[in-house]
């Protein structure tokens, strides 16, 4: 196994992947004497948390999940001279989606904490894949970071991130602790009831649920009240240019949130697709949404998953032209609830998802 590890730190050096994120928990070494320091540091605006793939116990094994706030490291204990596989994701606490810190090695992982050996079958353990990446086993420290490069001004930047998360006034995210900053910081500890002196990593604990309170009011909620998963689709404005994504799959009695920021001025648009079958059982066209427009307003999508700019020349750019919904944005947040009256026959176009 030990041959393998550094046969794929080989391939994954070979690749031009480069060590900038990761970590996990403390591990314990049998011999000490063979054991490696290595401090992992989270140097971007984001609470991350993270897994590792390293060996122990004579096998390459994937760990997971620790979290780290920023600003802040973990050190880390490993055999010296291990091969080290690393992935993280932001929390989903954060608006604007989960972001990844990944490579190009598929190995074990799934939402819950988890340990797995690399020669696993993940689909067999119920467990899915994540895309780690190499570190240099000889690194003694890593650090995510983001194209900002926060560096030592990290905390302040994930302060800055989470007070607007939670619906604080904060006009941009830069590390900097200027006036405004200080006054929100003030504000929000007064608010979550925390001490004056209270340290920034205190006040980033208690902003997270605040954060994960406040994303359930804004944005779109798309909820499946249907008897069949539907497909979900949405066009913003931002700026004046048209975005329109897909696609989010929702099981029925579930709910999605394809946009998770205010959606005042976004002139949101929605349009969903809706798993079919035919009398004798088999696959037949989705059904789509119904528009309750008089005079529809078109977006581009595509069959699998896409982001299209603008609404016109969807055709020529490859998408195809459909009639979207549109969503009431004179608040922060709607939830759309879709059933089966939502929706009707397909055309039989062969369009998917």
């Amino acid at each position: 196994m030990r041959t393998l590890g550094l046969t794929l730190i080989c391939l994954m050096a070979s690749l031009g992947l480069a060590a900038s994120v990761s970590a996990q928990t403390e591990a314990v070494v049998s011999d000490a004497g063979t054991s490696h320091n290595w401090d992992v540091c989270n140097e971007t605006s984001y609470v991350l948390k993270f897994a590792s793939a390293y060996i122990r116990d004579d096998r390459l094994q994937t760990v997971g999940w620790s979290s780290i706030q920023p600003g802040a490291c973990t050190l880390i204990v490993t055999p010296k001279d291990s091969p080290r596989f690393l992935y993280a994701e932001s929390l989903p606490v954060h608006r604007g989606g989960v972001r990844e810190w990944k490579g190009a090695l598929k190995l074990c992982a799934k939402d819950t904490d988890f340990t797995s050996d690399a020669t696993d079958n993940c689909q067999l353990k119920n467990m899915d894949t994540r895309n780690y990446f190499a570190v240099d086993p000889t690194e003694l420290r890593t650090a995510f970071i983001e194209p900002e490069d926060f560096g030592v001004n990290a905390e302040t930047a994930g302060l800055q991130r989470l007070l607007q998360d939670a619906g604080y006034k904060i006009t941009r995210v830069d590390g900097l602790s200027g006036r405004r900053t200080l006054r929100t910081i003030s504000e929000a500890k007064a608010d979550l009831t925390l001490d004056k002196t209270a340290s920034h990593q205190d006040l980033i604990s208690a902003l997270i649920p605040a954060a994960e309170k406040a994303r359930e009011t804004v944005g779109l909620d798309i909820c499946n009240d249907g008897t069949a998963r539907i497909f979900g689709a949405i066009a913003i404005q931002n700026d004046g240019n048209w975005t329109s994504r897909g696609w989010w799959p929702v099981d029925p009695g579930n709910c999605v949130k394809p946009f998770d920021r205010t959606l005042i001025g976004t002139q949101a648009h929605v349009f969903a697709l809706q798993e079919a079958t035919s009398e004798d059982g088999t696959q037949a066209p989705d059904r789509r949404l119904r528009s309750e427009a008089v005079t529809p307003t078109q977006f581009c999508i595509a069959e699998s998953r896409f982001s299209a700019l603008g609404q016109e020349n969807c055709l020529e750019q490859g998408y195809v032209p459909v009639a979207f919904r549109p969503v009431p944005t004179e608040a922060d947040g709607q939830v759309l609830r879709l059933t089966d009256a939502d929706f009707a026959d397909g055309s039989g176009d062969g369009l998917r998802r």
